[in-house]
């Protein structure tokens, strides 16, 4: 199986700067500050894998940029234009819906329990947002879902309904769907955590097929730490919202600086039970 991008959108900046930028970036939920004060750039076709414990502020972090949470402050750039705000008349403000949208039409995200429509069959479910998103005819959106779906191995699926999947099959969809899109992101929130362990391989092929494409970024938050070593070029460690330590597969777990990454490692890698949950 064999995945290739299609052309991606229009870029506005220059492929050496960075596709996503996070800049001073916080989030608090009340009194709980879930992130603090975050850096990070994330360069055109760099593959990132996020780990730490629950509760570190992982499954935050991609949601900033899904644009499911609004960030308490700081600023997220796509693609070389602001995320969650908008110049206008000389000054920044809040984004509203529209440019949302416009931004939002770069990154793409694959989540836990897969979010299919399940009164649409999977053809459907993959050609929308190609119709409605990106305004392509039903006839070439159309088109390009069944060659995603057959890249996936799910050609044989398209008139099938979501409840009619097993958890990977539906993952693949999901996966499918996003793709087909031609973000310049991808996102992957944990999309192998709500699977029974024998389907787990069938979706991290599909996106190690991604992830040796050149052309598309990708942020996954993990627990698959073999996987995440197989594709990433770089690791990020967060624990209580901040980066702890970051480096490449090699250095991360073969030379961990940090105790507290060192103690993570051992007792994930270990599986032994120390009360934090990875």
């Amino acid at each position: 199986m064999k995945i290739l991008l299609g052309e991606a959108p229009d870029s506005k900046q220059d492929s050496k700067e960075p596709i996503v930028r996070y800049r001073n970036v916080s989030k608090s939920f009340g009194d709980v500050h879930v992130l603090k004060e975050m850096d990070l750039d994330i360069a055109p076709g760099e593959k990132i894998a996020v780990i730490g414990p629950s509760g570190s502020g992982k499954t935050t972090l991609a949601r900033l940029l899904m644009t499911l949470e609004a960030p308490t402050s700081g600023t997220i750039e796509v693609n070389g234009e602001l995320l969650w705000h908008q110049i206008h008349a000389g000054k920044t403000m809040p984004a509203d819906e529209k440019h949302l949208r416009k931004i939002r039409k770069n990154i793409g995200f694959v989540f836990q329990h897969f979010n299919l429509f399940p009164h649409m069959n999977i053809l459907r479910n993959v050609s929308a947002g190609p119709i409605h998103v990106l305004g392509l005819s039903k006839d070439e959106a159309i088109a390009r879902s069944q060659e995603m779906l057959r890249k996936v191995g799910l050609i044989d699926k398209i008139d099938a309904y979501p409840s009619q999947l097993s958890g990977g099959q539906k993952q693949r969809v999901a996966i499918a769907r996003a793709v087909v899109m031609n973000p310049k992101i991808m996102l992957f929130d944990e999309v192998t955590s709500a699977l029974d362990p024998e389907l787990v391989g069938e979706v991290l092929t599909v996106i190690r097929e991604l992830a040796a494409q050149k052309e598309m970024a990708m942020l996954l938050i993990t627990h698959e730490m073999d996987f995440a070593r197989e594709i990433a070029d770089r690791i990020i460690f967060i624990d209580q919202g901040r980066i702890i330590e970051q480096g490449t597969p090699q250095q991360i777990f073969e030379n961990p600086q940090s105790e507290r990454l060192q103690a993570f490692l051992n007792r994930f890698l270990n599986k032994e039970p120390d009360g934090v949950t990875p």
